[in-house]
């Protein structure tokens, strides 16, 4: 029982002394500070560690910092500092809570500045009145440092997020936001970011949008794999539909484990009606197509059917029994469905041939239907056929009063040469087109001169001149259209006309069909090509003497 009895006894008085020798230690190693301020006399007493928060020693004078807080507390939390202890001083005397605040220190060796927290609970006598302010001082400059740049990386975050003109929003495990942008809160039509927190898409979009959304993101959360740029339809509560381009990404937290998710996405509404309003109007105008492709078929037929495919010869018989013949040959290659070159060749008397060849400005309808009109307005000439030049005005005139009525510019140039096989001549006459080759009979192929005139349309009082060749046994003729002489390379280089004679002179064609097959072979071997970028028509003809059986 003594035993026990000495016991308690050491357990009552050691343990103060070593409780307050663990409390300095434990003050130290924290590198907290102990105040006591008299309030009566106004002295206050600091222990070691607040001294040196302040730069000083132990030894030297340091200032009362809650009666001249102006001499260690930041300018810009003095005033903040004196309300708050002004109002802990006169609080009242039940109340329990603490002194707590929180500023900027001097010190006064260095000059730097150092956050601290005061700490302190008031004592009171028995007058109920304030006697005494004791408490702590800690330096949370570390913390607050850490905070403040937490703080500025979450400013820099959401000025951020703010900024982009993307939706952005974080939701956790259960879709419901807990962060999202300005550009988000519009889109929702929410006031501020705030008013999202804690909401579900269900809140905006309709149950079958929002539980398609709510598949998806468990699906990212359960697998880890994100979406990105996928397109999404979206349907609002009240019938609205929008589109969104949409990518999310599981959010994870520090130690690895999913947090939620994160949302990026954009407005693509008004492209993607764009995109549906000019596949709308793709699908009308491939039907208008394929209707326009029937109708220019249609328009390629009876074009080619206007178009002999055989021209019989042309015979003039002499009373001593020799026969005059003209033979002839012809390529009609449109470049398109229906072409603007166009030719006729038809009997003038009793020994005449007329021929005319016509390229229409342009291709295509609006060149066809031209050419269809100077083949109708030809019928109208016919009585002018064995005066070339006199042929080609009437067309003109014609021609210029029908642009001029529709009031549109079009132009069509013409070659039309007249045969007179009993006179063994040929008379030409021009508008505005190419003139043709000539072969002789001794091989020599040439390019007669033709009086150079407008073509048809332009000027209606226009004159067109003649010339004339005699026609000799085997003499060749070709009219052509420019998208012969005019078929380019692959440097842009045009085939030209000498090309075409050099072309002749050597393969030296013995009859109109050869010479029509060398030329258009002169254009394939230049151009490298079979494909042709303009309307060809090729037509020739052949003159001969021949003794009847």
């Amino acid at each position: 029982m003594a035993n026990e009895s000495d016991s308690k006894s050491r357990r009552s008085v050691v343990p103060r002394v070593f409780q307050w020798e663990m409390v300095r230690k434990a003050l130290r190693a924290a590198e907290e500070g102990v105040y006591c301020w008299y309030l009566e006399d106004n002295e206050i007493f600091y222990t070691e560690q607040c001294v040196k928060m302040m730069g000083m020693t132990y030894d030297e004078w340091a200032p009362n910092i809650f009666t001249e807080p102006e001499k260690t507390v930041h300018p810009e939390d003095v005033a903040f500092f004196r309300q708050t202890v002004h109002r802990y001083l006169n609080k009242p005397a039940n109340a329990t809570n603490p002194l707590r605040v929180e500023f900027r220190l001097l010190n006064l060796r260095s000059r730097g500045w150092k956050w601290i927290r005061v700490n302190g609970a008031l004592e009171y006598g028995d007058d109920r009145k304030p006697r005494r302010l004791v408490g702590v001082w800690v330096d949370i400059t570390r913390r607050k440092m850490a905070d403040m740049h937490a703080m500025e990386d979450r400013d820099l975050f959401r000025t951020l997020i703010n900024c982009l003109p993307d939706n952005i929003y974080y939701k956790n495990r259960e879709s419901r936001f807990v962060i999202a942008n300005e550009a988000t809160a519009r889109k929702m039509r929410v006031n501020t970011p705030s008013d999202l927190i804690g909401r579900k898409d269900s809140h905006f979009f309709s149950p079958e949008m929002s539980e398609v959304a709510r598949r998806e993101e468990e699906e990212i959360m359960r697998t880890g794999k994100p979406i990105t740029n996928r397109i999404h339809h979206e349907t609002w509560k009240g019938g609205k539909h929008t589109w969104s381009k949409v990518s999310k990404f599981p959010w994870y937290a520090a130690d690895g484990s999913v947090k939620g998710v994160v949302g990026i996405s954009s407005d693509v509404t008004k492209l993607i009606e764009s995109q549906q309003k000019y596949q709308r109007i793709a699908k009308q105008l491939d039907e208008r197509n394929r209707a326009l492709e029937k109708e220019i078929t249609l328009a390629r037929e009876v074009q080619r059917s206007l178009q002999p495919l055989h021209i019989p010869d042309r015979v003039w018989k002499q009373e001593d029994g020799q026969v005059r013949r003209a033979t002839f040959h012809h390529v009609y290659m449109p470049s398109t469905g229906v072409a603007g070159d166009c030719f006729e060749v038809f009997p003038v008397g009793n020994s005449g041939i007329g021929m005319l060849i016509c390229d229409v400005m342009g291709h295509g309808v609006r060149a066809a239907l031209i050419a269809s009109m100077l083949r109708g307005l030809m019928e109208q000439v016919a009585n002018l056929a064995d005066t070339p030049g006199l042929l080609l005005s009437s067309l003109n005139r014609q021609l210029y009063r029908i642009f001029d009525r529709a009031n549109i510019t079009m132009f069509a140039s013409a070659c039309y040469v007249y045969l007179d096989l009993a006179k063994r001549r040929m008379t030409l006459s021009g508008a505005g087109h190419p003139a043709p080759f000539v072969l002789q009979p001794s091989g020599q192929a040439f390019i007669p001169p033709i009086p150079r005139s407008p073509a048809l349309g332009l000027l209606e009082n226009a004159m067109f001149r003649e010339s004339e060749i005699p026609l000799e046994n085997g003499t060749k003729l070709m009219l052509y259209t420019d998208g012969l002489t005019e078929a380019a390379n692959a440097e842009q280089e045009e085939l030209g006309t000498i090309r075409i004679i050099d072309f002749l002179k050597e393969r030296s064609p013995q009859s109109i069909r050869e010479m029509i097959d060398i030329s258009l072979a002169a254009m394939h071997q230049f151009t490298g090509s079979t494909r042709q970028d303009d309307d060809i028509c090729l037509l020739g003809v052949e003159f001969r003497d021949e003794m009847m059986n």
